[in-house]
C-alpha cells in the first residue's frame, strides 16, 4: 500500500510540474509575441522535455539509490542512445547553422517540434538512467 501512495504522489507531482511548466511556456510565448524575442521560448522548448525526461527517470534513480547501486555511469547507453537523441532534439537549431545534416535530422528539423520534444525527453531519461553499475553479462 505504501508503494501505491508513493506512485500516486509521484504522478500528482508529474501532473503538477507539467501544468506549471506549460503555464511558464504560455507566458514566454505571449512575451515573444509582444517583444519579438523568441530566443527564451526556443531555449525553454528545448530544455523542458529534457527536464521532464529526467523527472520521469527519478523512480529508477531512487530505487538504485536505496539499493546502493549508484557507483558508475553506463557510457555505452549514454553514447548509443543519449547522444543521437540529443542530436535530433537540437536539429531545429542545427538547421540554421552550417552543420552538415543527414536526411533524418533534416526531417525532424523541418517538421513540428514533436520529434525534438520526444528525443529531448529520451535524452533526459537516458542521462538519469545511465547512472548505475554496469550490468555484468
Amino acid at each position: 500500500m505504501k508503494s501505491f501512495f508513493s506512485y500516486l504522489g509521484f504522478s500528482i507531482l508529474l501532473m503538477g510540474s507539467m501544468i506549471g511548466l506549460l503555464s511558464v511556456r504560455q507566458d514566454l510565448k505571449e512575451r515573444a509575441d509582444m517583444e519579438f524575442d523568441v530566443v527564451p521560448l526556443i531555449i525553454f522548448d528545448h530544455v523542458y522535455p529534457v527536464l521532464f525526461g529526467m523527472l520521469f527517470a527519478l523512480p529508477f534513480f531512487w530505487k538504485r539509490l536505496k539499493e546502493s547501486r549508484l557507483k558508475g555511469f553506463v557510457w555505452e547507453e549514454f553514447i548509443c542512445i543519449g547522444l543521437p537523441s540529443l542530436f535530433i532534439a537540437l536539429s531545429h537549431w542545427l538547421y540554421f547553422t552550417n552543420f552538415p545534416m543527414n536526411p533524418l535530422t533534416k526531417f525532424f528539423a523541418l517538421h513540428e517540434m514533436n520529434g525534438s520534444m520526444l528525443f529531448g525527453f529520451i535524452f533526459g531519461f537516458t542521462v538519469i538512467h545511465s547512472i548505475r553499475n554496469k550490468m555484468v553479462a
